[in-house]
Order: C-alpha cells, then structure tokens, then sequence
C-alpha cells in the first residue's frame, strides 16, 4: 500500500468481622472454581521458587480437567458474567438503582454493562433479565447501542436506574439513550418514551416526547412512571421531574430541581417522592412540593438512595463529606454514612451507620458503607447495598452485593471478597495487585509484573507464588539496581513489559533505560535517550520520558526496545544500542527492509525460536492508523502479519488485512500483550474485548479464548471467558495469561 507518514507534530482497610457464613460463602466459591491445576513443565532449577517462610506449602491437589484454569490468585473480579453468586455472578464497576419484585427477586441497573440484572430471591444466582453488549464508546440512540426486543437482543446504554410495578413490568432509566424503557414480565423490551439519542425536553406521547438523562426513576400503583432528569446542559445545570403515563404521555411535573439528580420514589398510596439536594420533597397531584425533611442535623448532603419498605417506611441512604484535605494525597476524604428512616413527620431514625468516619483514599477503604453506591429495602426488613470496591484504576474495582441487618451486621451475598494483596502461597491462596506483563525463563519460572504492588512476583510450575528479591522468591535479595528494576512498574506506559533470554537474565525497563537482572544482580543494559533526539509534542529536541514502550528478548541475549517515535531499538548483549527498524518520528504504516519500513505509535513486544520479532503497532489508533502485528525478521525485514491499518479499531477474524484488532484499552491504560507457541503461532491479549486472538503463520486470525463482550471467569473449556487480560506468555502447550487479581492458564490444543 503507499506510504503514509508524518512529520513530528492497601489492601482493603479493617472492617466489622463478616457473619459466619460470609466466611462459609468464601470458602464454598474457591472450592467451586476449581482453581488449583498442576503444570506440566519441568521443576524449577535451584535459584527459582519456594514459598515464604509464613506460609505453609500445601500438597499439590489434582490437576483441573478444564482447557481454562487458574494457576494462582483470585480471579472474580468485575465483570458481567450471569451464575452462582457464590463462584461466578460479577458485576461492573458502577451498579445503579435496585427494585424489588414481589416476588423477592432483585433487580439492578447494571449501568457500566449496558445491562438489566436480576438476583434470585434467595441471593444464590445471578442473570440476565435484559440488554447485551454493547461496545465502548458507542452512539447513543445506534443499533449497537439501542434496539427493543426479547431479553438479551434488547440493548441499553448505561441504564442508571430501574423501578418494578406491581404486574411485573420493569421500567428503566435509558439514561444515555436518553429514553425509559419497559420490560415486560416475560422479558420484551419495548420503549415507552423519548426519542433515541435524542436529549431534549418536549412533552408528549411516545417518541413525540423527549428526554434528557433520565437518571432516576419510579412507578405507583397505577402504572404511572415519574423520571428524574440529571443536570441538563444550561446555565443552571439542574435536572428535572418529568410523568408518564402508562400510555406513554409525558408531561412535566418540576421544570427545574434544586440539585443535579433528584432521586425518585413512590409509597404505596403512589405519592411520589424526591430525594433533591438533601431535602426530602412530597408532591401532591398537582405537583406541589413541601418538604418532608432535612434541615440541618437531620440528614446528610448527599441522599445516595432512597426507597420504601414493606412496611411503607421511606428509608434512604445518605453521607456527608466533613473535610477534604489540601494537603497530602489529593482524593482523601472523611465522610459519615447510614441507612436511616424518615418518618412522616420529618423525624430522622439511624438504623444502620458506618462503625466511624470513612476515610477514603482513591476508593481502597472497605469499611461497611463507606463505598455504597445504591440501596434496596428487601422484604424481611433487610437492606441489600451496592458497594464499590477497589483501586483507583478502573479494571480492579469491583461491586459487592452486602445484605445489612438493622443491627448492623452484613455478609456478602455477591462480588469478590478481597481479591487482591500481595501475599505469597500456592493457587487461591496467593494474591496480587494489578498484575501485568509476564515472561518465561529458561528454567521454567514465570515472572509477574505485579504493578499494584511495585514490585515483580515469581510463580513456579505447581502455583507457588513468591516474591522477587524476597524469601520464598528468586533471589532473597538484588544488588546494584535492585529497587529501579522492581518498581519501574509504576513510572512506565504502557505496563513496563517484561522479557527473559535463553540465559535466565530477566529484562525490564523505566522510561529510556533497560535494565537486566544477571545473577540476582540489577544492572543498566542500555540507554536509548541518546538515540531519540525528536519530541513528537514540538518537533525538536529530545523526548523527556517514557520513550521506551516494549521489550523482548532472544535465546542468544540480544534485546529489543520499541518506541513511540515509530523505531525499534537492538541491544547487543555488550550494551551497545543501534536503530533497527524505522525511521524516528516518521510514522506512517510501510513494510520493507529495516529503516526503510515506517511504524506507528509502537507497543510490546516478542521473539520467536527463529529469532523474529513482533510488535504490536498503532496504540491509540495513533495518526488514525488502524492497529496491526507486524514482523521483523533477524535481518530487519518488518512485513504485516495481521490487521488493516485503514480500519478503525475492532474485532473480526480473518486472513491478514480482514482481521481487526484492538490492542488497547486507555480507560486504565493497558494494551495488547504478545507470545508465540512452539509452531509459529502468534497469540495476542484484547483487554478491550476480553479476548485472546491468535494468528497463524500465515496471518489467519482466529479468537480461541473468551467472548467478545463477556467479562468473568470460570473453570471451563474454551472458548470460556475471561477478565481484561494483560500479560500473555507460552510455556510448553500451555498459555498463561494475567487478568484482574490473578493469572490463569490456558490448555492449548495439540
């Protein structure tokens, strides 16, 4: 194709001790995964493996009878996998509002999937009841986004609230879509208001009428529907309160709220209700507000949820930020939350409270409610809460069902229970925290690029995991640049890969720097700054970080460095760097013989048993280049095995230029990740699309692991399905592959 080119333009904190049978629970889902399964791969050599001194080495259970399995970790995560709350059923990382069914089910807004989840009346199973995937970043009002139908052919965009009716029917808060949708008792999505796509703020009936961000929502015994409009696009960014009636008819009942997003509920008499910048608001028909509660002292700011019990009490969830510091790390807070009861007389009851203060630190505190998100009163005078867990980086949050007695006490009914860490052990008993890149040495050890925890994570042939440069890991300590070589995790982008020789050395890198680790000893390989002399942000000069963006190595020791100035670096084994293939900071998408060929933004990296590199290119569909795989023989000769650098971003299988990629996802970020099987097979990691792509020798393009759109794990055959995957690395006929809190492994086929 001609030539495009361009010139340079903590763990979780302590909280109440979970009822016996959160802990029953607990143990109940690690058997069920069938996590444990031994290796096939030849016992480490002396210098690898171990546990740490603490920990009791357990005797190797039988290997798992599944294609798909877990080596070590803990693998439920977020996700949108329907099953046993107990060892499958996930969530994303935002739940919106909850309903109760009179029969006891629970239903969910399941917003980040795009999905309307149901929870069994006896907490024991999750599913579908309606919606699909739907692909990140897609038009509001499109079919990938928006389409009625039965169940799962529906599709709903970050559908943020939903109410049940007496008969069945679930309404829902389409809120990017900008529309309330009806689900039938039967399961047919149908849409009662708005126009697809559309935000506007006409009444009417059916799509005649428009909505704007329907955030919240509610329905009396009539079948009348009130829904709330989040902070609409003015001067004012207030929401309003809109009706509807059953025939779809909508009329405007608050043009303007006090607050951004007004929350909504009915009581049994069908008296609509509104939670509206800490107030409690009552509206009459005629849709006159009076207040209800929340002057000062009675309430906190911020209502989260609000509902009525069985008994007809309006409980709501609320909490109050008492300070935020200036000082020290930005996202601290100390807030007060509770359930409480609101009676008819505005008086203010605390049926359940956190044990103290929160004090939260980028969403890594644990402590009951300090994380609630949404609230639903169950029927035998409990309360389910929705509350999210985890990291400040998208990928690692979970949600976690809690049911609160009004004592106070809670177990978990759904969602991981402490996932990550970065404790050593065998299997399930092991934790990580992020973990990333993966790499083989010649020994048979795995190395884990455990970014949550700065440092590099060792797991041996059984599922051992220890520590690198700890006891119990490779090497009880490293000289020289021991700590750079462990923490250069957190300064690089995309993921600090790993890569290891024929010899056993171990490489990393930290912005313009490879490091080796030789002996349990850290040195500096090479320097490549010297060598980039262009800033892509101006023209000139010399990039100031991150330079190097992936790694590999070969059996004879030389190593090899991509950039996003559109080069590949080679480093002899005595240090000394050379250009290799490309031209710095002349992107473009060109095959041919070493300098001559042109790269786009350049990602990570491996070699095969021949001695060819390959490289994932086009990050960030950079210069609008669509991502490929490109090969570059020993002699620098780059050609592309796979992928249309014409095309956007996305999925296909195929032969060469019909297949598509996507070989990043920049919520977290994390991109693509690369290993070659012992027949020339190239296996590529989609953290986008939860997938593994493998591509043949002559650039057929198949999907063997996970579901496009399908985020969760199992112990099963494949294709299965797996969480955002990270790392990838082949060993023998098995393919591992990291994934949120854990690393898994794949049986591949003869």
């Amino acid at each position: 194709m001609p030539v495009t080119t361009t010139t340079p333009p903590p763990l979780p904190s302590p909280s109440r001790a979970l009822a016996s049978n959160s802990t029953a629970a607990l143990k109940k889902r690690l058997q069920r995964i069938g996590h444990f399964a031994v290796l096939i791969v030849p016992m480490l050599s002396a210098c690898g493996g171990g546990s740490d001194g603490s920990v009791e080495t357990p005797v190797p259970p039988p290997a798992s009878s599944a294609t798909l399995s877990l080596l070590a970790g803990y693998p439920l995560s977020e996700g949108n996998q329907d099953g046993p709350t107990s060892t499958t059923a996930s969530f994303s990382t935002n739940v919106g509002g909850m309903a109760l069914t009179s029969s006891g089910e629970v239903v969910i807004a399941d917003t980040n999937n795009s999905l309307i989840r149901k929870l069994s009346a006896n907490g024991e199973q999750v599913s579908t009841l309606a919606g699909g995937w739907v692909p990140s970043g897609a038009t509001p009002g499109t079919p990938s986004s928006y389409s009625d139908g039965n169940g799962q052919n529906a599709r709903f965009y970050r559908p943020a609230a939903v109410a049940v009716d007496a008969a069945g029917n679930t309404y829902v808060a389409d809120t990017a879509n900008h529309l309330v949708r009806k689900i039938s008792a039967a399961g047919l999505v149908t849409t009662l208001a708005g126009r697809a796509g559309v935000c506007g703020n006409q009444d009417g009936a059916g799509n005649g009428a428009t909505l704007c961000n329907p955030s919240s929502i509610a329905v009396d015994k009539t079948g009348t529907v009130y829904v709330s409009e989040a902070f609409l696009p003015g001067p004012t960014q207030t929401g309003r309160i809109r009706k509807i009636t059953a025939d779809g008819a909508v009329s405007t009942i608050a043009s303007q709220t006090r607050g951004r997003s007004p929350l909504l509920a009915t009581d049994s008499a069908g008296t609509l209700y509104a939670a509206d910048a800490g107030l409690i608001l009552k509206y009459s028909a005629n849709g006159l507000a009076t207040a209800v509660s929340g002057t000062e002292g009675q309430l906190g700011k911020t209502i989260v949820a609000m509902t009525f019990d069985s008994a007809d009490r309006l409980i709501v969830l609320d909490k109050e930020v008492i300070s935020e510091l200036m000082l020290g790390p930005p996202s601290i807070r100390y807030v007060r939350l509770g359930i409480r009861h609101v009676g008819s007389d505005g008086r203010v009851t605390t049926l359940v409270s956190a044990p103290s203060d929160c004090h939260n630190y980028s969403g890594r505190s644990n402590d009951d409610l300090c994380q609630a998100i949404t609230m639903v009163a169950k029927a035998d005078g409990q309360f389910l809460v929705a509350e999210g867990i985890g990291g400040s980086s998208t990928s690692y949050k979970y949600v976690q069902l809690r049911r609160y007695t009004q004592q106070g006490k809670y177990t978990v009914v759904a969602g991981p229970v402490s996932p990550t860490g970065a404790k050593d052990g065998q299997g399930d008993a092991a934790r990580f925290d992020q973990p990333s890149a993966l790499a083989f040495d010649a020994s048979g050890m795995l190395y884990v690029r455990d970014k949550g925890n700065n440092t590099i994570r060792t797991v041996q042939a059984d599922g051992v995991v220890g520590t690198l440069g700890q006891p119990g890991g490779r090497c009880t300590s490293i000289t020289g640049l021991g700590r750079e070589l462990l923490v250069s995790g957190v300064s690089t982008v995309p993921g600090s890969a790993l890569a290891a020789d024929g010899a056993g050395n171990l490489y990393t890198y930290i912005d313009s720097r490879i490091l080796k680790l030789r002996n349990c000893e850290a040195v500096l390989l090479a320097d490549v700054n010297p060598l980039l002399i262009v800033d892509p942000s101006t023209g000139t000069g010399r990039p100031a970080v991150n330079p190097i963006t992936g790694i590999a190595a070969d059996s004879t020791g030389n190593v090899y460095a991509s950039s996003y100035q559109g080069v590949i670096f080679k480093i002899d084994t005595k240090g000394t760097a050379t250009l290799f293939a490309g031209s710095e900071a002349q992107w473009g998408h060109r095959d041919g013989q070493g300098q001559a060929a042109r790269f786009s933004w350049l990602g990570n990296m491996t070699t095969d048993a021949a001695g060819n590199l390959y490289v994932v290119d086009s990050l960030n569909n950079f210069k609008s280049l669509g991502p490929t795989i490109r090969k570059i023989t020993p002699s620098g000769l780059v050609s592309t095995l796979a992928g249309n650098p014409d095309a956007s971003p996305g999925h296909a299988d195929g032969l060469g230029s019909a297949a598509l990629f996507s070989v990043d996802w920049p919520e977290e970020p994390k991109t693509a990740s690369l290993a070659v099987d012992n027949k020339g097979n190239v296996y590529v990691s989609d953290p986008a699309n939860s997938v593994i792509r493998k591509i043949t020798p002559d650039g057929q393009v198949s999907t063997p692991v996970g579901q496009v759109g399908r985020r969760g794990f199992a112990a099963v055959d494949l294709p299965g399905s797996i969480g955002r995957p990270a790392g990838i690395a082949i060993r023998d006929s098995r393919l591992y592959i990291s994934v949120p809190h854990a690393v898994i492994q794949v049986r591949l086929p003869d």
